[in-house]
């Protein structure tokens, strides 16, 4: 442990602060501005000439250090006044650091209080002078003293309690704050109490900085002599000492000053109180009637307060040299001491209490200086004197050195080459707080820092406290010195080479010679952190560190040694592992002994093996890495010494806090020992030796097997590596002895409980294959020691009986579990994507398939966690859709358990088969080539077909098609423009089962209040407001999507509404899970059974909106605020409540008025669906038109209004665009309608006059025929209303007279009733166009 300058934090505008103060071009501009920094570290405070900035603590994500940020940055209001002085004060509220003031000190004598924000609080001149210094004088910790905060001038000292300023600072914050003052305006009631004291000169003498070295009252002899020099020796004496300032003064003539400043009050007599009464009285009561009021005073607002006391201070002693002109005070903690430079380059310590000199060092121009106090501190719980030591920093920017002394004699303990242009930061005062309150704990103030310009960082000292010691007389010295020599020969130590060892026994020699436990124990601790750190290093060394001195045997030295015991016992059995590996690398691989194992274990791993092997493998990266010849040896050692618990004598355990690192130390420790078959015989002496126990030498070899990934070819891979497990499971239980097959047959083994509560938490498929390999050990030991037992009282019944223990039965249960999960991790480990893909993609994480999450996250994990899997294949919702649906299972009856279990295992024996035969299929399919091959199925319904045989009731398609409908729009709902996802979702919805209504119904509710009813209800009020669809811009921000998008949108949330009405009418839907997964959280399926039914007329309420606002958005309509048009006030209100909550009104009948509103709008929806009919050469496109007509007549049915006007609507637009044809199919179910009538002779008329436009000759047989066709003809060639008829011929070749013909008789038809007023125009129109066909 040596004295280190470490990087204490960052400050990331340091390069912006100095272009602010436009010193950008000057290297050393740190000397030419005055800074401060909070002692706890949170603010910095910069200044220069009128310029301020403040730096506050941030955030780095990639630092492990402070980071200083700037915060603010400003000028002072008057722009002629200049910085000369800083203070960063951290302020106390209850016991936590709130905030930081920062004290600034002016050239006019101001002093202006400011937030670590830049908020100005408060301002107050004491001396029309230049301002040298503005300090803090902090009371000890545990006392109830209060801080003292003085203002420096060159004249005098002005005195502020901290009582006094601290609730006033407090106001100001807490005003600004609430932003009832304006920053500029300040109470002029909030003046500060201070006491002035002023220096007495002689000659010409000059201040530079003064502080205060104490204020505390002096002892009663000591205030008895000081009273007798001050004013003589016949003077009056006070019995009760006042409290006194002792105060520290450097500057020229006298080079140092020591002054008293008495602050407290002299005590008076009895009968002068009684004196003073009398007189108060007898001006009150008399002398007001003899006397004049006095005169009011003018009110001088710009007066500079008075203080409330002012006094000379009375000089103690003084220290005079012509030459030397003291610079800068420095005060230790405790001020005891202080540091004095010069202008001789000299530097001082001075004892402050006896006033005198007591070394000075020389060659330190410019001089900077600080103290460190240093604490002992205990190491690995050994308790120590807790001594303190003060050292001294002297920071000389001309030889850009950072000197550190220990006081008051000692050496020089440390030098560093530092920054020139840097400065030295030395706090030595506390948080301030109100008197009596301190912090919960002791502050970690930062004395000492050096504020490094070169890369913009502060570095702080680190001075261990044995450099206070004496080299000469102490066995701590001698053992530091040995322990620097022996990190210096670490550091020096080569990977390889004849050298080498003669290295390590130098290291380990030094490392025997030290003597104190203290040093040595460090020794260890460095070893142990070091980088460098390898086996047989460390074993040389904890061999040497572990010979007991004679002299030494107390409590302390036996523990260390019990330790190092420890440690040697743990490296003997790495290098002991590591050399075994190493002999036998390139030995022949002895026969294992296999397992037997039974059919159904083989078929599980055989399923196993196929699954994983057609997992798509990912190609590897080519990489190239640099990396040390041991580099990865030394980490590995270091987390396998770090996982054990060394403070047991003779016995090593784990540590349950280092559990993560188990699988990969015994990867390293055991991984070639174990897959080489080496002999266990003498592992079992080997572990004997290194005293660890039974249990955590099986835990070790379990976390080995589950880290070991599942990468095999085919079984007989698997069966090999089991037998490796096995064997290896025997040797440790005959380690651990017979007492662990020491229970009865109706009882749980503690030791295999132990090992199966350890493959709960198995995220790996090797899991399974560890617990059959215990269940068969445990088998096996307990029936050889029921076999060599001497009981033969038991029966041939019994004996049938009793073949089956309960920790047998446990077995089969956790098998059974791990199985399942196996399945399960193995089929949703891998991502597939189906061979005819379609919706949307969504990202599939894989998830943790361990037995311990999936049996402890509720019933619903499995349907989760296989809806996902199902998502990211995008598989269509049809496929997965069961045939026949799942068979009950019942928990009363254990026979129908075990038949239900026997049913499973026979499927999953026949899946076993299907897969096999596929797996033959697809490579006669790779080989050969000819013939014709059948289609394969599909990979994912055989896996999907295969998790149904493990989780038959988890895995329903109603569950599935839920949660994937769920998933689906959850992630649409994040994005709103992704309408893929919505589309998903509805052909989830549109695939359920008959039986499934029930769920159907209640996934439709929770995908409404959670997704769909907010989104819709903005599109609508959106609409409300703009009365057609949106721009753009507007759908962005209250939609989230482009207004083309909306039409889609609404048609989406459309068809989700039918299928919302659709599974109104459903049975009831009971939910059935497996038996092992527990309770937990609810699963959505369970919550979706449990919504209330929605109400049917609120789901035809919002099906109308929707088709209201699908209209509106699709044709681009103009509907003034169609929710108040077409919906009356009630519905209106209904249509904001939950869509499964009673109403407490009933929803009234449509007025006539809101009937016709309707009708109108709907008629004006036919107009516009005339833009879908497309025609070309040959065909005529009209599906799209039929398509909206329906949903319009549905929408008409759905408000209960008559079909007929609309009807009509659709024939006369159908004639006016030419399509006679398609209209004349649609009359005959309005044929007998009087209002037909008029609209289709205005076509006609229209078509006519068109046609006579291009023929004089065929305008002169119109005329002819009779004078009212031609005044018909001429109203219709004025300006059309806007009720009229308009047609979309322009063109008089356009118009067919044979269909103007038919036309013209399908209006007679309707006008053919006695007294219609046209029946004569008709006629007229019908002989025109028959003479116009001749």
């Amino acid at each position: 442990m040596a004295c280190e300058v470490k990087t204490f934090g960052n400050i990331l505008d340091f390069r912006k602060v100095q272009e602010y103060f436009g010193l950008g071009h000057d290297d050393n501009w740190l000397n030419g501005i005055n800074y401060a920094m909070s002692p706890t570290g949170e603010t910095i405070a910069l200044a220069q000439g009128e310029k301020l900035a403040f730096l506050t603590t941030c955030w780095d994500s990639h630092g492990h250090g402070n980071t200083y940020a700037l915060s603010w940055c400003g000028e002072l209001d008057d722009p002629n006044q200049i910085v000369t002085s800083l203070i960063c004060m951290p302020m106390l509220r209850a016991t936590d650091i709130e905030w930081t003031c920062v004290a600034v000190g002016l050239a006019s004598g101001m002093v202006i209080f400011y937030t670590d924000t830049g908020v100005k609080l408060f301002s107050q001149c004491c001396q029309e002078e230049s301002v040298l210094g503005i300090k803090l004088l902090s009371p000890a910790r545990h006392t109830e003293a209060d801080a003292l905060l003085y203002i420096v001038y060159s004249s005098c000292m002005c005195f502020i309690n901290g009582q006094d300023i601290l609730p006033i600072l407090a106001n100001c914050r807490q005003t600004i704050q609430r932003s009832a003052l304006e920053r500029s305006v300040y109470p002029s009631a909030d003046v500060v109490p201070f006491q002035k004291y002023k220096f007495k000169r002689q000659r010409e003498s000059i201040l530079n900085d003064a502080v205060i070295v104490t204020n505390q009252r002096s002892p009663t002899y000591d205030h008895i002599v000081n009273q007798s020099i001050a004013f003589g020796y016949f003077a009056k004496v006070q019995a009760t000492p006042m409290r006194s300032a002792q105060v520290l003064a450097a500057g020229a003539e006298p080079y140092l000053g020591f002054f008293e400043a008495e602050e407290g009050y002299k005590t008076v007599s009895l009968g002068e109180v009684a004196k003073d009464v009398i007189g108060m009285a007898y001006k009150n009561l008399l002398g007001g009637l003899f006397r004049r009021a006095p005169e009011a005073t003018a009110d001088q607002p710009d007066q500079m307060p008075l203080p409330s006391k002012e006094a000379p201070m009375r000089t103690r002693c003084r220290l005079y040299d012509g030459k030397r002109d003291g610079l800068t005070l420095a005060l230790a903690p405790g001020s005891k001491l202080a540091a004095v430079t010069d202008n001789l380059d000299r530097v001082m310590l001075v004892d402050t209490q006896q006033a005198i000199i007591l070394r000075v060092w020389k060659g330190y121009r410019d001089a900077q200086c600080a103290f460190m106090p240093i604490k002992e501190r205990s190491v690995r719980g050994i308790k120590t004197h807790k001594r303190k030591a003060l050292f001294l920093v002297i920071y000389a920017p001309r030889l850009g050195c950072l000197d550190i002394w220990a006081l008051q004699n000692g050496p020089k303990v440390a030098a560093f080459n530092v920054s020139k242009s840097g400065q030295l930061v030395y706090n030595n005062h506390s948080p301030l707080g109100a008197a009596g309150v301190q912090m919960r704990r002791s502050p970690n103030l930062n004395h000492c820092l050096f504020l490094d310009p070169s890369d913009a960082s502060l570095k702080e000292v680190h001075i261990p406290f044995h450099y206070a010691l004496s080299e000469t007389n102490s066995q701590t010295s001698r053992d530091i010195h040995s322990l620097r020599r022996l990190r210096n020969l670490l550091r020096s130590l080569t990977h390889s080479g004849d050298d080498r060892q003669q290295q390590i026994a130098a290291i380990a020699q030094l490392a025997g010679e030290l003597e104190t436990l203290e040093v040595r124990q460090q020794c260890l601790e460095m070893l142990l952190k070091s980088k460098r750190l390898q086996p047989e290093l460390f074993q040389s060394i904890v061999d040497a560190l572990g010979q007991a001195k004679e002299h030494e045997e107390d409590a302390a030295t036996q523990e260390f040694l019990q330790q190092i015991a420890n440690y040697k016992r743990l490296t003997d059995l790495y290098l002991t592992l590591s050399r075994a590996q190493q002999q036998c690398g390139d030995s022949v691989t002895p026969p294992v002994e296999l397992l037997e194992l039974s059919d159904a274990d083989l078929v599980t791993i055989n399923q196993l093996v196929i699954l994983l092997e057609n997992g798509e493998e990912k190609p590897p990266i080519r990489e190239v890495s640099f990396q040390l010849q041991d580099a990865h040896r030394v980490e590995e050692f270091v987390d396998y010494l770090s996982i054990f618990n060394i403070d047991t004598p003779n016995c090593v355990t784990l540590l349950p806090s280092k559990s993560d690192k188990y699988g990969s130390v015994s990867s390293d420790l055991f991984g070639h020992f174990l897959t080489q078959g080496l002999c266990l015989e003498q592992f079992k002496q080997w572990a004997t030796d290194a005293c660890i126990p039974s249990k955590d030498l099986l835990t070790l070899v379990i976390y080995f097997w589950l880290e070991k990934p599942f990468k095999y070819n085919n079984c007989d891979e698997v069966v090999e590596d089991m037998s490796r497990i096995a064997s290896m499971v025997r040797v440790i239980c005959e380690l651990a002895g017979e007492h662990i097959n020491d229970y009865a047959y109706n009882a749980i083994s503690p030791w295999w409980q132990q090992v199966r509560e350890l493959l709960l938490e198995s995220k790996h498929f090797s899991g399974l294959l560890v617990a059959i390999v215990c269940r068969m050990v445990a088998t096996q030991l307990w029936r050889n020691r029921r076999d060599g037992s001497c009981d033969d009282s038991a029966t041939e019944e019994d004996e049938r009986w009793e073949s089956i223990s309960h920790d047998e039965a446990q077995w089969g249960l956790l098998i059974g579990k791990l199985e399942d999960v196996a399945v399960l991790g193995a089929i949703l480990g891998q991502p597939k994507i189906c061979r005819e893909p379609i919706g949307p993609e969504l990202l599939y994480e894989q998830p943790d398939c361990s037995l311990k999450n999936i049996l402890s996250s509720g019933k619903g994990i499995v349907s989760e966690l296989t809806a996902k899997w199902l998502n990211s294949s995008r598989l269509h919702p049809r496929l997965i859709v069961e045939i026949t649906p799942p068979g009950n299972e019942t928990d009363d009856e254990p026979e129908v358990k075990a038949k239900s279990k026997t049913k499973a295992s026979q499927k999953k024996v026949e899946q076993e088969k299907k897969l096999e035969e596929l797996e033959e299929l697809a490579a006669m399919e790779n080989t050969e080539q000819a013939g014709k091959p059948s289609e394969p199925l599909e990979p994912v319904l055989e896996r999907l077909a295969l998790l149904r045989a493990h989780f038959p009731f988890s895995l329903e398609s109603g569950v599935l098609l839920s949660l994937m409908a769920w998933q689906h729009m959850v992630h649409w709902s994040k994005k709103l423009s992704g309408l893929e996802h919505m589309r998903a979702a509805l052909r989830c919805l549109q695939e359920y089962r008959t039986p499934d209504l029930a769920l159907k119904h209640g996934t439709c509710c929770l995908l409404w209040n959670a997704t769909l009813k907010y989104p819709l209800q903005a599109a609508a009020k959106l609409m409300q407001k703009v009365g057609r669809l949106p721009v753009d811009k507007m759908c962005q921000q209250d939609l989230d999507m482009s207004a083309a998008l909306v039409p889609e949108f609404l048609e989406l949330c459309l068809e989700f509404l039918e299928h919302f009405t659709s599974s109104l009418e459903h049975g009831k839907r009971e939910l059935q899970f497996e038996q092992a997964l527990s309770e937990g959280q609810q699963p959505l399926q369970f919550l979706a059974l449990q919504q209330h039914h929605a109400l049917p007329e609120l789901l035809q309420l919002h099906t109308q909106l929707c088709s209201v606002l699908h209209f509106i958005a699709q044709f681009q309509l103009r509907v003034s605020r169609p929710l108040t048009t077409l919906f009356d006030a009630l519905a209106n209100k209904a249509l904001l409540s939950d869509i499964n909550k009673e109403l407490t009104y009933t929803l009234p009948a449509p007025d006539l008025v809101l009937q016709e509103q309707r009708t109108q709008f709907l008629c004006n929806v036919v107009a516009a669906t005339m833009d879908l009919i497309r025609e070309d050469l040959e065909q005529l496109y009209i599906l799209d038109h039929v398509y909206y007509m329906a949903k319009i007549c549905a929408l008409a049915d759905s408000w209960r209004l008559d079909k007929l006007p609309i009807l009509r609507k659709q024939v006369v637009e159908l004639y006016a665009f030419g399509y006679d044809a398609e209209a004349q199919l649609l009359l005959k179910d309005i044929s007998e309608d009087e209002e037909l009538g008029p609209l289709l002779l205005e076509i006609a008329g229209r078509r006519l006059n068109l046609y006579a436009e291009g023929s004089q000759a065929a305008f002169l047989k119109i005329a002819s025929v009779g004078h009212q066709l031609l005044a018909y003809l001429d109203n219709l060639k004025e300006a059309s209303t806007e009720h009229s008829v308009a047609i979309s011929a322009s063109k008089p070749e356009e118009i067919d007279v044979v269909l103007l013909d038919k036309l013209i008789a399908h209006a007679y038809k309707c006008l053919s009733r006695p007294g219609s007023k046209h029946l004569i125009t008709v006629a007229q129109m019908y002989n025109a166009v028959r003479m116009l066909q001749t």
